[in-house]
C-alpha cells in the first residue's frame, strides 16, 4: 500500500478513467467515509498520484486513492441498436446464442460492431439478455 505510481501507469489509469466514466465502488479503506460498496458515480478527473476522483451518486466527491481502494467499471446498457442486432443475429439461425465466440465472430461479419463491443464489454448483461429477454 502506498506505492509511488510510475508514469506509465497514471497514464494508463487517467485512460481507464475518463472523465465520465461510470464506476462502483468494490473497496474503500477510509475509515471515516460512507460510501460502500455498491456505491455509484461518475469519474471527474484522475489527479497526479493516481487518485480517482468521482462525484458519487450520493453526493460524496472522495477520490479512490492508487494502491489503497478499488473501484470498477459499470457498463453502459444495452442500447436498442444492440438489441436489435442480437435479434437480426438470432434470426439467421447460424449458431447457438449462447455460443458468445460465435455470436461474437457472426456479429463482426455482419458489420454489428455495436453487439460485438457490448459482448466484450458485458458479456454478463448479454448472457441474461439471451436467457430472460431483459435487458440489466
Amino acid at each position: 500500500m502506498n506505492k509511488v505510481i510510475s508514469q506509465t501507469a497514471l497514464e494508463a489509469r487517467r485512460e481507464k478513467y475518463a472523465l465520465g466514466t461510470r464506476v462502483e465502488l468494490v473497496i474503500m479503506t477510509d475509515p471515516y467515509t460512507t460510501l460502500k460498496p455498491g456505491d455509484r458515480g461518475v469519474v471527474d478527473h484522475v489527479d497526479d498520484i493516481g487518485t480517482v476522483f468521482v462525484n458519487w451518486d450520493n453526493g460524496s466527491t472522495l477520490g479512490a486513492a492508487y494502491d489503497a481502494d478499488e473501484i470498477k467499471i459499470v457498463p453502459p446498457p444495452m442500447s436498442d441498436v444492440v438489441r436489435e442486432q442480437i435479434l437480426a443475429v438470432r434470426a439467421t439461425g447460424k449458431t447457438n446464442m449462447f455460443d458468445v465466440k460465435a455470436v461474437f465472430e457472426l456479429a463482426m461479419q455482419m458489420g454489428f460492431h455495436e453487439l460485438a463491443d457490448f459482448i466484450f464489454i458485458d458479456t454478463r448483461a448479454y448472457s441474461h439478455f439471451i436467457l430472460t429477454g431483459e435487458r440489466v
